[in-house]
């Protein structure tokens, strides 16, 4: 008898499948209990992640979809192939592997935010944020849920609420990983221009250096029209070289220029950095003389050469400006800047052809000397040499070519551009409104895209082009009324005959 019950006991766990062998690992800065993944499956887990980081969705499917064939059942590998079928387009795909993963683990939050990922995705912001919310009961302390509320807030146009979740989030959890909810963070108050919560974001349970931090923030304050925010960020900073020229431009741009002037006038070369430094901090603050004062006893070099060409383009000596920046030698530090100023002369000039020769022969992998002179052809009416200057499998190319498109009335074109680009928190504030906008057009989310263009309307009333294209969208999005509301705000503003022409043409229909 007991050896019958032995045999049955035997062939029961024969029958039985083994547990699946679990193993600690760290998974976005958390150590997790999760599957062993073999080295195989693993390696077609990093090509797939590379794949989706290049945005190339339909490889990373394929990828992903290999290494989730090892019988792992690993909850990151079934939701990361879940959000990649979404992302190429296989939406049936991307819910059928929900599902099992839902179903093979019903309690894990990266499940929660995947779905709440692929709703946004298909535009269902109130069930994303339901998902979002659950992953966040699940796992209070990861960051990854309250980063994907945060920005399903923003798009929805949450800005505060959006922020003071991730400032209460990073706060709390200081000491732990809270790397990716500051980056975002400080992504938001960049797009924004809030300067303020940037220096929040740099400073809360962060010891590191107080003066990067304060030119960090003072930047987006200036960049984004708030020169006396910028000054005041900077003020205990100045000792700084780099924070001491934003300091200096700050002032000056705030009206302040007494307060720029009167510090320069009390310190010495020597603490500023060489009487050349000295002197272009003068130019800075709008005081030429002073900086030509200085270069006079400054021993000869390129750089001191380019700041003279600078001092007397300031002071309106355009013909003595041109042949000291036509002489700053090539190959020297600024070469480069100095045929950008030479350029300038020669526009004060009217001598357009003058300048986009001078441009022409700097050296072409510099995008600011390209700008700078497809802006020039674009005066003389030559749209195709603008363009040619501009390589389109380059993202950074692109965003040029869609400002140029946009400067030359091809609005529509220019739409397309921007909606290929990847925004980025590297990105100026503009080119990140302007591409994420699109790019929620595209897919005919007109709420989304119409409120991130409001916000960055709010902040740079004077990017004319983006307000335009706003009275588009509301159009598009069956808003007539507020259409013609800011349209008529924004028509007395247009200089632009083309924009102005199609600001008209969109209120007429």
């Amino acid at each position: 008898m007991g050896r019958a019950v032995a045999i049955i006991l035997l062939g029961v766990t024969a029958c039985t499948p083994p547990a699946p062998r679990t193993v600690p690992r760290i998974v976005d800065g958390r150590v997790e209990e999760g599957a062993f993944v073999s080295p195989y499956a693993y390696e077609w887990f990093i090509e797939g992640e590379v794949s989706a980081a290049k945005k190339e969705h339909d490889y990373a499917a394929i990828a992903l979809e290999t290494a989730t064939a090892a019988p792992s059942e690993d909850v990151l590998l079934m939701t990361r192939l879940a959000e990649e079928y979404e992302r190429s387009g296989a939406s049936r795909r991307a819910d059928r592997t929900l599902t099992l993963a839902r179903r093979s683990y019903p309690e894990s939050a990266r499940v929660d935010v995947a779905a709440g990922r692929i709703k946004r995705h298909r535009g269902d912001l109130d069930g994303a944020m339901t998902s979002f919310l659950e992953a966040r009961r699940r796992a209070p302390k990861w960051e990854e849920p309250v980063i994907a509320l945060a920005e399903v807030l923003r798009t929805q146009g949450h800005r505060l609420r959006a922020n003071a979740l991730l400032i209460e989030y990073i706060t709390v959890n200081h000491e732990t990983n809270t790397t990716g909810a500051r980056r975002v963070l400080i992504d938001f108050a960049r797009r924004r221009g809030d300067a303020e919560t940037l220096l929040h974001a740099l400073s809360v349970g962060d010891g590191s250096n107080p003066e990067r931090k304060a030119r960090l923030a003072a930047r987006v304050a200036f960049d984004t029209g708030q020169p006396a925010l910028a000054a005041r960020l900077l003020a205990d900073t100045v000792r700084a070289p780099e924070n001491r020229l934003l300091w200096l431009r700050a002032l000056t741009a705030s009206g302040e220029r007494k307060t720029a002037r009167e510090f320069l006038e009390s310190a010495r070369s020597d603490e500023l950095g060489g009487s050349v430094a000295h002197a272009e901090l003068f130019i800075e603050v709008d005081e030429p003389d002073r900086a030509l004062n200085l270069l006079r006893a400054a021993p000869s070099s390129p750089r001191a050469q380019y700041a003279e060409g600078m001092a007397l383009l300031e002071r309106g000596d355009y013909l003595q400006a041109s042949r000291t920046l036509c002489d700053v030698p090539s190959g020297s530090s600024t070469f480069e800047a100095a045929r950008i100023g030479f350029a300038k002369s020669s526009e004060a000039q009217r001598r357009t052809g003058a300048a986009a020769e001078a441009l022409s022969l700097a050296p072409h992998d510099s995008l600011t000397v390209r700008v700078r002179l497809a802006e020039l052809y674009l005066v003389q009416g030559d749209l195709r040499a603008a363009l040619g200057l501009f390589d389109a499998k380059l993202a950074s190319d692109r965003a040029a070519v869609a400002t140029i498109l946009e400067r030359a009335g091809h609005y529509e074109e220019a739409a397309a551009y921007y909606g290929t680009l990847e925004p980025s928190a590297s990105d100026d504030p503009r080119l990140q409104a302007r591409s994420t906008a699109e790019r929620l057009a595209a897919r005919r989310l007109y709420g989304p895209a119409t409120m991130i263009l409001e916000q960055w309307s709010e902040t740079a009333p004077a990017d004319l082009y983006a307000r335009v294209r706003l009275v588009e969208l509301l159009k598009e999005a069956g808003q007539p009324e507020t259409a013609a509301e800011r349209g008529l705000a924004t028509l007395p503003l247009v200089d632009d005959s083309r924009l102005r022409a199609h600001l008209v043409s969109i209120l007429a229909e």
